[in-house]
């Protein structure tokens, strides 16, 4: 994706969550919730239609009325199907995704919430992972969701991925960082 659209998604987002300056708190949590699931509902209505709502010969009437039918009356009034409209009207669709995303870190940067995930050769049993999302919780300050992924390439210990940040704990990278520190 190039850099101008992923700035566009970032604020078209911004300005579909609200939550600038917004000091968390329960309704704030759960309108941000719903907003967000409005959107989700909006994109898997308009999946199937999606290469018709990109195609340029077809004009903004007849993709609108199209996404009218798609939607149910009470979602077709929300401000996700506003949004959807927007983005078809400025020829920008292929952006839902990209703002869906947008949408869930800035909740997740709302609620205090960091999303990790732990690449292994096999799945972390529960107290390990206890323990990881411990570890990560108070290294970042945020409470840590995990999602395990069994990779392949990991032939021991574990990668873990933190928002941006990459945690390599595998024997590869140990070995690694180990000739590097004996060649220098």
């Amino acid at each position: 994706m190039k850099a101008a659209d992923k700035t566009l998604s970032k604020r078209y987002a911004r300005a579909y969550m609200d939550l600038d300056g917004a000091a968390f708190n329960k309704n704030g949590e759960l309108a941000a919730v719903a907003r967000i699931m409005e959107l989700g509902k909006v994109r898997n209505a308009a999946e199937q239609f999606k290469r018709l709502f990109l195609h340029p010969l077809v004009g903004y009437d007849a993709k609108s009325e199209i996404l009218a039918k798609l939607l149910a009356k009470d979602l077709m009034a929300s401000r996700a199907a506003v949004l959807a409209r927007l983005l078809i009207k400025e020829n920008r669709f292929y952006l839902l995704d990209p703002v869906l995303a947008d949408c869930m870190k800035f909740y997740n940067a709302y609620a205090g919430i960091a999303r990790a995930e732990i690449a292994a050769r096999h799945l972390l049993g529960p107290e390990e992972l206890q323990h990881v999302a411990k570890m990560l919780s108070s290294a970042s300050g945020k409470k840590t969701q995990i999602t395990q992924v069994v990779s392949q390439r990991v032939l021991g210990g574990m990668e873990i991925q933190l928002d941006d940040l990459l945690i390599d704990a595998t024997v590869k990278g140990r070995l690694e960082r180990l000739k590097k520190s004996i060649l220098q």
